[in-house]
């Protein structure tokens, strides 16, 4: 799982994930969180470059059950950023392009290097005061070597990974009191593994993913103000998953239905929260041969009702610090071959304190424990994936912290920690499969125009 990172535009985007997260899709922006991709200010081009020089325990997230002891080393990172904003009478263009690289000296290997893209785009039309258009999407690609230990007759030892969210959003304004928003989403997930040689010399492209996946959502939602305060909602969340071929047993859709509400406190301390259900079709079930007669195959239990919950708060207690966190119960896809979904329950937490004007930190917290139910028998299993590794359970947990100091209006320097942590258990053959720890410290320099 890629690592949250600190961009500088995180302040403005804290609003806009606690309310995705209170119930209208978050399990599609958990790594990529739409909102203004250009960063703050009123220059129409901004560009930041930081350099960081850091120590990293696990590099190569290497498992507990690794055969080698687990590789640490030094790192230098270098991190550009690029951004523009356009601000007209009817339409706003915001644009954005983030480059990370870091160097591993310590592995000394052809794959001692890992390096992230990301592209952000979007752009909003309002064609009057009560309609308004909204097109984004946020294109992240990376490249990284994979966990497993080198071994002879491997292609070059990298892992490539393309996460893409694309939405189209309308907002309309119906009469003063009611409002509603319709949005169309679509996600591409795909993560090629190494390429191999085969005995007879050709080469495996290693492109086939367990779980490489398009999601496409429709998503509308009905907004009625009580008071300027407090405003309900009602909302219907459709989305469908489609997974590689090989795969398609894993295919499924989803809809959910919640009502919800936002609130004002006061000019500083807003509330959400979303409660629902959701009823998950895993139709692509019915489309293996393997799988016979009654059970799960015959159509028997294929729709299962999952409760969902979420809410989220914010408090900004000064011009620049504020502190929030969220907490949802819902159904997200699974990364085991033998169910596509899984219930999930997820806190996050964020907070930024300005101690002065030049000293500042920030912090983000996420959690998220994900319980998997096998859809599949011993026997069913073994026949599709030639292993069974029975129910289970995934936690993953990350923390980061950064102090910053303003040197110049233009130079600051930073300090920094953050720590991952991934374990996984399943009760038959897969004790803790994958699971492993990450500390990464480091200090640098940002420069900002």
């Amino acid at each position: 799982m890629a690592a949250l990172r600190f961009d500088a535009f995180r302040k403005a985007l804290i609003f806009v994930a606690a309310v995705w997260i209170a119930g209208d899709g978050s399990q599609h922006l958990l790594g990529q969180i739409e909102g203004s991709a250009g960063q703050s200010g009123s220059k129409p081009f901004t560009a930041t470059v930081a350099l960081r020089e850091g120590y990293d325990s696990n590099p190569l997230t290497q498992s507990y059950q690794s055969t080698q002891d687990v590789q640490s080393s030094t790192y230098t990172s270098v991190q550009p950023s690029l951004g523009y904003n356009y601000t007209g009478l009817q339409a706003d263009l915001a644009l954005r392009y983030d480059f990370t690289g870091i160097y591993f000296p310590s592995i000394n290997q052809s794959y001692d290097i890992q390096y992230t893209q990301a592209f952000i785009g979007r752009y909003t039309y309002a064609f009057d005061p009560r309609v308004q258009l909204t097109i984004s999407d946020n294109f992240i690609y990376s490249e990284q070597p994979i966990v497993t230990l080198v071994t002879a007759g491997l292609a070059p030892l990298t892992q490539t990974s393309i996460n893409n969210l694309g939405t189209i959003q309308g907002d309309y304004r119906v009469t003063d009191r009611l409002s509603m928003v319709t949005r169309w989403n679509n996600t591409i997930l795909n993560a090629d593994g190494p390429g191999s040689y085969n005995n007879d010399g050709t080469i495996n492209s290693g492109s086939s993913s367990e779980s490489n996946y398009m999601n496409n959502g429709a998503f509308q939602q009905f907004r009625l103000d009580f008071t300027p305060e407090t405003v309900g909602t009602f909302s219907v969340d459709y989305q469908i998953y489609d997974y590689q071929s090989d795969q398609s047993y894993r295919d499924n859709q989803q809809v959910a239905f919640s009502l919800g509400a936002d609130h004002t406190f006061t000019p500083t301390i807003f509330f959400s929260g979303r409660a629902g259900i959701q009823l998950n079709d895993n139709y692509g079930l019915s489309d293996s041969a393997v799988l016979g007669e009654g059970g799960l195959g015959s159509g028997e239990l294929e729709i299962e009702a999952y409760p969902f919950a979420a809410i989220s708060s914010t408090w900004n207690y000064d011009q620049r610090s504020f502190v929030s966190g969220g907490l949802s119960v819902a159904v997200q896809q699974s990364n085991l071959t033998t169910t596509s979904d899984s219930e999930a329950y997820t806190i996050n937490m964020n907070w930024d304190h300005s101690f002065s004007d030049k000293f500042s930190v920030i912090q983000s917290m996420f959690m998220n424990f994900a319980v998997f139910t096998p859809q599949l028998t011993q026997q069913q299993s073994t026949a599709l994936t030639g292993s069974y590794q029975g129910s289970g359970q995934q936690t993953t947990i990350s923390y980061q912290c950064k102090f910053a100091y303003q040197i110049y209006p233009y130079l600051s320097t930073e300090f920094g920690w953050s720590y991952t942590s991934y374990g996984s258990y399943f009760d038959l053959n897969n004790g803790n499969g994958g699971s492993y720890t990450r500390n990464q410290v480091y200090i640098g320099l940002r420069g900002t125009y």
